[in-house]
């Protein structure tokens, strides 16, 4: 398995199990219940050492709740941006916190709707165990 998609199924878990809020993939296109989390784009970058390949890994994490849920989005943020270390079967992840950043938006983009969008992007470093 890739770091890519250890990570990235290790995020997945975490937003289902800590945070408590359904998770997908990419926007749903059908009705949900806020709030959500949409785990988005992802970027590897790997370093290649002369004796093993390390790198870090760029991941953005969108949580979606309704005008009323500024406080539950802005927690969910927070417990995001305070994963510090992640174990996979095959590899340690580390975050690199001066590199993190988040967002909180009201957004608008659904007729009739004011939604609040935060918008984290975590970056962690990867080494094979």
């Amino acid at each position: 398995m890739t770091a890519n998609l250890e990570l990235f199924n290790r995020i997945f878990e975490f937003c289902q199990s800590k945070i408590g809020y359904d998770t997908y993939d990419m926007l749903p296109m059908q009705d949900v219940n806020y709030p959500f989390i949409v785990l988005d784009d992802m970027q590897n970058i790997p370093v290649n050492l002369k004796t093993d390949v390390v790198g870090n890994i760029n991941i953005t994490v969108h949580i979606w709740g309704n005008d009323e849920m500024r406080l539950e989005v802005s927690e969910a943020i927070d417990k995001l941006l305070k994963l510090q270390e992640i174990e996979s079967d095959n590899f340690k992840f580390k975050a690199r916190l001066n590199e993190e950043n988040s967002q909180l938006l009201n957004d608008a983009s659904v007729a009739n709707t004011e939604l609040i969008h935060g918008v984290v992007t975590l970056v962690f470093d990867w080494f094979k165990k």
